[in-house]
């Protein structure tokens, strides 16, 4: 007989679980067992273990049929959509229909063991698979869906030992003060009024580029020299390019802005009336988006990779992303003196655990004066 358990949640409540092995398959002849949880008391969870086996003993286990991953992805696709954004929902796909349901698409559940997860996630790892992190998560997230429909009664990847990087690995990139300037100096010479206006803003705001692209004119405020930063731009799961609300409250803030970038939107928002109304375009209402397509779309987030790796190639320049200019703007502003928590408000950190890791990673010059910076203030 199943002994009945009591274990503590991690909201520090009392609850009572049972997990009884009920018999042999008759198809596949692997043990079966069942598991329950989360009864408030013993009582409740003996009378259910009595309903479980009363109702195997007459109906058998014919009923318990085996599915494949891929089967249970599917269903828990269904499940993700209810609470799921459909930008995040073609992410997650993209990653799992690519990258998970080639170790896993035919493997009835049953055969999926925590020695196979570990080699998966080994394999993810060892082929140098930067987001084999979001891998892990992500089938974890399915597997977990098929104990909580009772389909298997423990999760194998998350019994899984994750492979750690090496931390020379994770070093941040950005430019330099001096890298800035002569980025500037390039796109300046590339012609691109466009592309320059783009490029100010990621720079000196510190706003990741789906913001910038997702910029209404109505967003600037030239009067009192702010940006509104409500709303990103996003693939949904049709690849289609979206504007929708960002991941965070955090996210959205109204940011301070220097009087050089507002000259350049101003001249940049000027030429964008008359180049777009030779095409047939009215963009002079607020309502309209500072960058956008000869069409006069909405670009695809992507673009600023293509226009920064375009400039890259052209001038010999350092290597970076578009992100990396977020780094940039918050190791400037450290180096500046401004505060770690009005860093972190600016660039809609979560909390600014983030922007600490940015100051440990690339301010370590600053670092080593710490001790003469105290010894000088104290005076002795």
């Amino acid at each position: 007989m199943a002994q009945i358990k009591k274990y503590i949640t991690k909201d520090n409540q009392t609850r009572y679980m049972f997990n009884v092995y009920v018999g042999k398959h008759p198809k596949t002849k692997k043990n079966v067992y069942r598991k329950r949880q989360g009864f408030r008391t013993k009582k409740q969870a003996q009378i259910a273990l009595a309903n479980l086996i009363k109702d195997i003993e007459e109906n058998g286990l014919e009923d318990q049929q085996e599915i494949t991953f891929k089967e249970l992805y599917d269903l828990w696709l269904k499940q993700h959509r209810l609470n799921t954004r459909s930008s995040a929902i073609g992410t997650n796909r993209n990653y799992i229909e690519h990258r998970i349901m080639p170790h896993f698409k035919d493997m009835l559940l049953s055969d999926i063991s925590v020695a196979y997860c570990q080699k998966v996630l080994n394999n993810w790892f060892e082929n140098g698979y930067k987001s084999y992190k979001t891998y892990r998560k992500l089938t974890t997230q399915i597997l977990r869906y098929a104990v909580v429909m009772e389909l298997i009664s423990d999760n194998p990847m998350s019994k899984t030992i994750l492979p750690r990087k090496k931390e020379a690995d994770n070093k941040l990139k950005y430019y330099t003060k001096d890298d800035l300037e002569h980025f500037f100096n390039c796109v300046e010479d590339n012609h691109d009024y466009k592309q320059l206006a783009f490029f100010r803003l990621l720079a000196f705001t510190g706003c990741r580029k789906s913001e910038i692209l997702s910029l209404q004119w109505k967003d600037i405020d030239f009067f009192n020299q702010s940006i509104d930063i409500n709303k990103t731009l996003a693939i949904d799961e049709n690849a289609k390019v979206v504007i929708q609300k960002p991941k965070t409250l955090d996210s959205i803030r109204n940011i301070s802005i220097d009087h050089e970038t507002l000259l350049i939107l101003k001249k940049w928002r000027s030429i964008q009336k008359i180049d777009y109304f030779k095409m047939g375009f009215n963009s002079g209402s607020d309502t309209q988006f500072l960058f956008t397509t000869l069409k006069n779309n909405i670009y695809n987030p992507k673009v600023a990779n293509d226009w920064l790796n375009n400039i890259i190639k052209t001038y010999s320049l350092p290597k970076i992303t578009p992100h990396h200019f977020r780094h940039t703007h918050a190791s400037l502003l450290l180096q500046a003196g401004v505060p770690i928590k009005e860093v972190s408000e600016r660039l809609g950190h979560k909390n600014i655990k983030i922007t600490l890791e940015i100051y440990s990673h690339v301010m370590p010059d600053e670092a080593k004066e710490t001790g003469n910076k105290f010894a000088t203030f104290v005076g002795f």
